[in-house]
């Protein structure tokens, strides 16, 4: 139900923004890129020295941009969808040789870019700040042919980022960008770490207007 009230709020957040006056382009783009997860150890660590094991995975996902006449800002909103693994010896020595864990996690953000003076050849380099509000799913471990999951939980974040939107063709845009990534600041319950990662993300963007 939350991840519904989330979709539909971004959606009314676009069409609000197209409909009002202030619209001047729409754009929609798909893709997505490498997210390396850089902490805390708790997650980075080798299997064997107690840790998850992650580190980087693929991410794929879509965004939605409103360009406004006359001012810098664009506002955004995008779902993006994460899965980590990490697998390695065993840190019990009483358990089965191997473990594996996994786990995803479904981003809603919404936020804005700010855009500096477009470069010659079709190059506009932005900044980003997004709020993230994440679902995480079931926690798996693996071990000894024996698989035990532990249920998802959704924590707020924040992403800051910066990047560039390359022109390729009338209409059709490649957004670049690079950007830092806290999964649970907001919500955490006692004794739980911080997920961090850096995403390197590539999106193929559409004008719709």
């Amino acid at each position: 139900m939350k991840k519904i009230k989330l979709i539909l709020f971004i959606g009314a957040f676009l069409i609000f923004l197209s409909s009002n006056g202030f619209a001047q382009l729409i754009s929609i783009g798909v893709g997505g890129g490498l997210t390396q997860v850089t902490g805390s150890e708790e997650y980075t660590n080798e299997v064997s020295g107690g840790g998850l094991g992650y580190s980087a995975e693929y991410n794929f996902g879509a965004i939605g941009k409103v360009d406004l006449p006359l001012v810098p800002i664009t506002p955004r909103a995008f779902v993006l969808y994460h899965k980590f693994n990490g697998s390695g010896e065993n840190p019990v020595d009483a358990g089965p040789p191997d473990v594996e864990y996994s786990q995803s996690i479904f981003s809603l953000g919404v936020g804005a870019s700010y855009n500096f003076i477009p470069i010659p050849a079709g190059v506009d380099p932005y900044v980003a700040l997004d709020v993230m509000f994440n679902s995480f799913g079931d926690f798996t471990v693996k071990s000894g042919g024996v698989e035990t999951k532990t249920s998802g939980k959704s924590r707020t974040g924040i992403g800051i980022g910066a990047g560039a939107e390359v022109t390729i063709l009338p209409k059709v845009n490649v957004d670049i960008s690079a950007s830092y990534r806290m999964f649970n600041l907001i919500g955490k319950e006692s004794g739980e770490k911080t997920l961090s990662a850096i995403n390197l993300d590539l999106f193929f963007m559409f004008s719709l207007l």
